[in-house]
């Protein structure tokens, strides 16, 4: 899992670096690496604004890298911006699947925030941030608090990446 992140990050950052500078021509996709969401993950996300517009689509594939509890997540979401120019606030929904696989029920680290027993299912969230937009990056920091199973779970996260 790992290795075909780190592909799939160098393949986009290597086509965004290889095409020819053009300033005048906006851009719309971002890759970018997020920590956070529900306790402490990492996220590859790819975004895409559409043109002219405030709204958005987000896909979303991560993991924790713990040892004695680990979670995989795939899913996406929808954003909508709100402000001019470069600073934005942002509201969003996401829907993923979440796989929880407690491997040691004795060891718990800091990152009790999901949760804390085996889980297979789908988790949605909602964001509420800050972006702000740099000529080719992009960063992100907000809350995501949301729901598994009947559960409220509080969420935040940071992220920053590269507009191509």
């Amino acid at each position: 899992m790992k290795i075909n992140l780190a592909i799939v990050l160098t393949v986009f950052l290597l086509t965004n670096i290889c095409k020819a500078q053009n300033t005048a021509k906006p851009k719309f996709n971002v890759l970018s690496i997020e920590l956070g969401k529900t306790g402490l993950i990492y996220n590859l996300n790819y975004d895409h604004q559409f043109r002219e517009k405030k709204l958005g689509v987000r896909l979303t594939a991560g993991s924790n890298l713990a040892e004695y509890l680990q979670l995989i997540n795939v899913g996406g979401g929808v954003y909508y911006l709100h402000g001019k120019n470069k600073h934005f606030f942002e509201t969003g929904a996401d829907l993923q699947y979440m796989k929880v696989d407690e491997v040691s029920d004795d060891q718990r680290g800091f990152t009790s925030i999901y949760p804390d027993y085996s889980i297979e299912t789908f988790y949605a969230s909602f964001n509420l941030g800050y972006r702000l937009y740099g000529k080719s990056t992009l960063f992100r920091v907000g809350l995501s608090p949301g729901f598994i199973t009947n559960e409220f779970l509080p969420g935040a996260y940071i992220s920053y990446g590269f507009r191509f």
